[in-house]
């Protein structure tokens, strides 16, 4: 019974954490022609929410009223807890070498300009990076990637590849993933910019002289990070006022309440070990005794 509970969650889980990348999908645009870059980067703690919602229990679960579903059987609800298991595994052994390579690449001085490391952060900059770049795109680098480790955003990364891991199966999970680390690009854009905004021009000048393909670790924080023309793009909008702003975060706050209660009300009722089954009648000898409440029988 226990397996079969946690495979259930499990289930649910996924399910609640993909409505909530699509909802976030749907919403990041709007959300950052509205309110501004940072705001709609947050949007992204929607499916954490979501997630979490689903271990509760359920609207139904508590009135005590609706009808289970279907057990999926033990054995085999062993063997989706296996599977999940295994390709989690397998997941996060990809993202420690990937991790591994980009820091021997850094160390060659072959990656960056970059954030590598979660709870030491640390710029990284390439061999050429004083020949590469003049005196101003330098210091436009290494405002952008101060401002990733000020906001925390390499720990962001980690908790991003932690989700990624648990919904290893869930393709739009690994679609949210990137779409989030390219909101928090463009979130840090605007962090820095919101106290320099006479940097805008030389700020993507830097951004279309650093332009390379990306390559490294899931976990690093990247400078020249594409969607490269809708960053540059991006970069010409004022700054959302403070009355806007705080708007947003106040709106944010409300979507992320209505849906943790979307999805306590309509996650299905799981199976309950103890739960009773009321039978109109039964048997006893040739007549019939009605009203007669018995355990459900499990086999």
């Amino acid at each position: 019974m226990m397996a079969e509970l946690l495979a259930l969650t499990l289930l649910r889980t996924q399910a609640a954490a993909a409505a909530a990348v699509l909802l976030v999908l749907l919403l990041r645009g709007p959300m950052r022609a509205a309110f501004g870059a940072g705001l709609a980067y947050r949007l992204w703690a929607l499916v954490p929410v979501a997630a979490i919602a689903t271990v509760f229990p359920s609207l139904s679960e508590t009135l005590g009223s609706g009808a289970p579903p279907p057990l999926m059987g033990e054995e085999r609800a062993v063997l989706v807890l296996a599977v999940w298991l295994a390709g989690g595994v397998a997941l996060a052994t990809v993202i420690l070498l990937q991790e591994r390579a980009f820091r021997a690449r850094a160390e060659a001085g072959r990656a960056g300009p970059a954030v590598m490391g979660v709870f030491w952060p640390r710029i990284v900059l390439p061999a050429d990076f004083s020949t590469r770049f003049d005196e101003q795109a330098r210091k436009m680098v290494d405002l952008h990637e101060r401002a990733h480790i000020k906001r925390g955003d390499p720990i962001a990364n980690l908790a991003i590849a932690g989700i990624q891991v648990l919904g290893w199966c869930n393709p739009l999970i690994h679609l949210g993933a990137l779409c989030a680390r390219l909101d928090q690009e463009m979130a840090c854009d605007a962090s820095v910019l919101s106290l320099r905004p006479k940097l805008r021009r030389p700020y993507a000048e830097a951004l279309l002289e650093a332009h390379t393909r990306r390559t490294g670790s899931p976990l690093a924080c990247f400078f020249a990070a594409h969607p490269l023309l809708l960053r540059v793009k991006l970069l010409a909008r004022p700054e959302p006022s403070y009355r806007r702003q705080t708007a947003g975060a106040a709106t944010i706050a409300l979507i992320a309440v209505v849906t943790a209660l979307g999805v306590w009300t309509v996650t299905p009722r799981g199976p309950l070990p103890n739960q009773e089954i009321s039978w109109p009648g039964r048997f006893v000898g040739d007549s019939p005794v009605d009203g007669i409440t018995l355990p459900k029988l499990h086999h």
